[in-house]
C-alpha cells in the first residue's frame, strides 16, 4: 500500500447495509413526498411571490400616472370638456385638428 494515499473506507455509506438502505428510503420517500403535491398547493406556494410581482407592477404603473399630467392640446378628451364647459363653438378645422388628422382636409 502506498503510504500517501488516504484511506477514506471510514467514509463508505454501504458498509452497514441495513443503515445504507434506511437512508436510501428516507430519501426516496422525501422525493415521493413533494412530488405528490397537488396542484392547489402548488397555486398557493406561488400565491405569495405572484401577488408581491403584481403589487409592484401596480406600484409602478400608478407612480406612472401620477406623473402624467395631460394637457388640453395633447389630450382630445380635454380640448372637448373645455369646449364643452366654455360653450365655445370652434372652427370645424380645429375640431379635425383636435380629433385627428387623418379626418382634416388635405
Amino acid at each position: 500500500m502506498d503510504p500517501d494515499r488516504v484511506d477514506l473506507s471510514a467514509l463508505d455509506p454501504s458498509r452497514d447495509p441495513a443503515r445504507w438502505e434506511a437512508m436510501v428510503r428516507r430519501t426516496a420517500a422525501r422525493g415521493l413526498a413533494r412530488r405528490r403535491a397537488s396542484v392547489a398547493s402548488q397555486i398557493a406556494a406561488w400565491s405569495r411571490p405572484a401577488l408581491a410581482l403584481a403589487a409592484g407592477v401596480a406600484l409602478v404603473v400608478w407612480t406612472g400616472t401620477l406623473a402624467y399630467t395631460p394637457t388640453a392640446e395633447s389630450d382630445p378628451a380635454g380640448k372637448l370638456l373645455e369646449w364643452a364647459s366654455t360653450d365655445s363653438s370652434p372652427a370645424t378645422s380645429e375640431i379635425l385638428e383636435t380629433l385627428g388628422s387623418r379626418h382634416a382636409a388635405r
